[in-house]
């Protein structure tokens, strides 16, 4: 009876804790990839979790999460959250930076999973920045 109320006991504190976990995790990967800016076609090269920042303009929607960010070096899927696109308005032609990790597949394209995604709201070079939860 013990251990079964020690189990749920540790259960219960990890998955209450979960949020500050990833939170801390999303403050090292914007750490990381403040140093690692990169072209997308450097993206698509480099190994599962690296770090990056990108930037480049949306090139559609190809999925209610997923949209298509193209640079001068090509062009890469990017997964961002669902919560985080609706709030960003995210569209065709939008100027973003993005702050990511590469998220490489087994037989399928690589991509970049969303931490952090800023929009260039007017000619002034001012950056909205939307993070995600």
């Amino acid at each position: 009876m013990n251990k079964i109320l020690l189990a749920l006991f540790v259960t219960g504190s990890m998955l209450s804790t979960a949020p500050v976990w990833a939170a801390q995790g999303d403050q090292v990967i914007i750490a990381e990839a403040a140093q690692n800016m990169v072209t997308i076609a450097q993206a698509k090269q480099l190994p599962d979790k690296t770090a990056v920042t990108l930037s480049g303009v949306i090139v559609r929607k190809t999925h209610k999460d997923r949209f298509e960010l193209k640079d001068s070096s090509g062009k890469i899927g990017i997964q961002v959250d669902a919560n985080l696109s609706k709030s960003m308005r995210l569209t065709a032609g939008d100027n973003v930076k993005v702050i990511g990790e590469v998220d490489t597949h087994n037989g399928q394209s690589t991509d970049i999973e969303v931490i952090q995604i800023g929009k260039m709201e007017n000619s002034a070079d001012k950056w909205t920045w939307f993070h995600r939860i």
